[in-house]
């Protein structure tokens, strides 16, 4: 004889905190609608690269469509694929991280660990976005070669990433006590 158990429909929770604690914690509104443009960069570095390559496949066939820029054009399309999504990761806990600490620290200690980590975070950002800065100063008159971009605007996207980055990990210092949502790279947020 079988028992039935009721079926019991989930509702809301009751309280923000209760719905917080199901979800694990989020960024605030402002940092998810920037890393949803984050994303979108991305997803037109990763069009333009894909592009880039097909066309360089098709040219050794037909030569007439021979470009020497498309080889630049994606070179520079995986640069910006590569440092745009600093801050996407690190706001989304997509970063590379060594999991060993997280399973021999427990509660108040591993909250500690989690700040300091995202405070070393924050500085490293901190100090590549300057280094990013200044690579825009000295070089803010020379080009690329075949595309003739200047190079000021090649620097500016390393220097976006990582002050998204600097100001993601300070974000996550201060949320450190926050259960981390795991990261699923299937489900962009």
């Amino acid at each position: 004889m079988t028992r039935s158990v009721p079926f019991r429909r989930r509702t809301r929770p009751d309280s923000a905190a209760e719905a917080e604690r199901e979800q694990g914690w989020r960024e605030p509104a402002m940092l998810r609608a920037w890393g949803s443009i984050e994303l979108w960069i991305a997803v037109v570095a990763l069009t333009v690269i894909f592009l880039s390559v097909l066309w360089q496949v098709i040219s050794r066939y037909v030569p007439a469509l021979n470009w020497q820029g498309v080889g630049e054009l994606a070179g520079y399309s995986l640069i910006v694929l590569t440092f745009i999504m600093v801050g996407y990761l690190i706001g989304n806990n997509g970063h590379i991280t060594i999991q060993i600490i997280d399973y021999l620290v427990k509660g108040r200690a591993f909250t500690v660990v989690k700040a300091i980590s995202a405070a070393c975070t924050a500085v490293i950002c901190a100090a590549l976005a300057w280094e990013a800065y200044n690579l825009i100063v000295v070089y803010a008159g020379r080009h690329t070669a075949a595309l003739g971009i200047p190079l000021w605007i090649l620097y500016a996207v390393p220097l976006i990433g990582f002050t998204s980055g600097a100001i993601r990990a300070v974000v996550r210092v201060f949320a450190a006590g926050h259960e981390d949502a795991p990261f699923d790279a299937a489900e962009a947020r």
